[in-house]
């Protein structure tokens, strides 16, 4: 296993020993997050254009590794309207495809669709949940702001290299690339002045995106998609963790 994909994973299941300690809100925003790495690596899985990164075994431990999580997690907040039924919907479109033959000269395009426009019912639900908790710390809604961008920016990348995919990949006046990008920057500074003791942590988060931020922002450049799942998916994990730290020290 790549040493990129072990931090990940280690990241993840660190996420995942701390979730008795968050928050449903925390709960309901990393709902969120994990959706868009799910369909990321998925994107980045059955992305018959890359055949370096296409049916590798990593990436779809990676989107089964979400997909896991996701089912945990919502298992927490079962009350809650809509999320039960569109992960459901989401594990079914997941299970369609995984049966599909894995052939580099095969397009997956309309089998993806219906996983995505199922994780966009699954990002509502979870989105609405979370709005109707109440506020959180300036602080820990910054920090779950700053992960859901990072989320959707990779999506939006790893959408490029699929035909009439990227509609469903981020909701509309969510951003380009651009806009995405300048929240992303804005959030960080604005985090620092919020927090100035968390400046470390934050910024080996940022130093993870700043190191595919060019190629993700310029088309033209070589496909870079599991650099992109890699340093954008640790980027995500780290400021979950740093969000429910964060939860953890406004609670006490």
């Amino acid at each position: 296993m790549k040493p990129g994909i072990i931090l990940a994973s280690v990241l993840l299941l660190l996420s995942s020993a701390a979730r008795a300690e968050s928050s449903v809100t925390q709960q309901l925003h990393e709902i969120r997050t994990h959706g868009f790495l799910l369909c990321a690596n998925l994107l980045v899985y059955f992305n018959s254009q890359d055949p370096a990164a296409a049916f590798d075994p990593e990436v779809r431990e990676a989107y089964r590794l979400s997909l896991r999580e996701l089912d945990a997690l919502a298992g927490g907040v079962d009350d809650q309207p809509g999320i039960a039924d569109s992960l459901q919907e989401l594990k079914s479109a997941v299970g369609l495809i995984e049966k599909e033959p894995k052939d580099v000269r095969l397009l997956y395009t309309s089998s993806l669709m219906p996983i995505l426009r199922a994780h966009g019912d699954l990002e509502e639900a979870a989105e609405n949940a979370y709005l109707k908790m109440g506020e959180t710390s300036l602080v820990v809604a910054g920090l779950n702001q700053l992960s859901l961008d990072m989320g959707r920016m990779l999506l939006l990348y790893e959408s490029q290299a699929f035909i009439n995919i990227g509609e469903y990949s981020v909701k509309s006046g969510e951003g380009s690339f651009e806009a995405i990008d300048q929240r992303i920057g804005s959030r960080f500074e604005e985090l620092l002045k919020l927090e100035p003791a968390m400046e470390s942590e934050l910024r080996t988060a940022i130093t993870d995106y700043k190191f595919v931020r060019q190629q993700l922002k310029a088309s033209n450049q070589t496909l870079i998609s599991r650099s992109a799942i890699m340093y954008l998916g640790r980027s995500v994990e780290k400021l979950n963790l740093l969000a429910k730290s964060a939860e953890r020290k406004t609670a006490s």
